[in-house]
């Protein structure tokens, strides 16, 4: 295997160094939006934090409102491709039991990045009243997208002859769509430092039980 060249050694050097600010930046721009809000935080703030010019900021994002459009877009692809299991609802059989349910939402976050993600979520829920751009992500990534989501689950229900033909989907998953955001809106105010399982939510798993019972067609574990 050739060995690499000083100027390739620089260059990767040089790669990890911007990486490692990057992120740096965004931990702490990150923090302090979800402690004094986004209007409030400065970028000589975001760079003293971390012991950064204002210059070494801007030579990675050309603007504090492009540091908050960065933060959305890591949010928005860790829902993307952490919130829906389509597998688990592809193996969802004729009498599913509450925990199989709704084990086909279930946010993972990656290692180590609960409390990170956590505040990227409280910074979203804080600014979406005062922000165009963060309202407008949580109506359609955050609200929109999860009744989708739970749309996508209740149809399954019906073709597996568990809900009823007659199920009103769109009441249902209003419903489940409005637990989510109350239960992040509880992070907002200090009840609760991060989002738990879906699973493990006291309302989530009645109100499930509650559609079963009222909606099932038979075919349901327990009922």
């Amino acid at each position: 295997m050739n060995s690499l060249d000083s100027s390739q050694v620089s260059n990767l050097a040089e790669k990890r160094k911007k990486i490692s600010t990057k992120q740096r930046i965004l931990d702490s721009a990150t923090h302090l939006f979800s402690m004094k809000g986004y209007t409030e935080t400065t970028i000589r703030e975001i760079a003293s934090l971390i012991g950064v010019t204002e210059a070494s900021i801007y030579n990675h994002f050309p603007s504090k409102n492009s540091i908050l459009e960065y933060i959305l877009e890591e949010y928005s692809l860790l829902v993307s491709s952490n919130f829906f299991r389509q597998e688990k609802l592809s193996e969802l059989k004729c009498n599913p039991t509450v925990d199989e349910i709704l084990s086909c939402v279930e946010l993972v976050y990656p290692d180590g990045k609960a409390e990170y993600y956590a505040k990227k979520l409280y910074v979203i829920l804080q600014e979406q009243h005062r922000n165009p751009i963060v309202r407008s992500f949580v109506s359609e990534c955050l609200i929109l997208s999860t009744e989708h989501i739970f749309l996508n689950i209740i149809n399954r229900l019906k073709e597996l002859e568990v809900l009823r033909a007659d199920t009103d989907p769109d009441f249902w998953v209003k419903i489940f769509s409005s637990l989510i955001y109350t239960s992040a809106s509880r992070m907002l105010l200090g009840i609760g430092c991060c989002l738990p399982s879906f699973a493990e939510m006291d309302l989530m798993r009645d109100m499930c039980s509650i559609m079963l019972k009222t909606c099932g067609a038979g075919n349901i574990q327990g009922f």
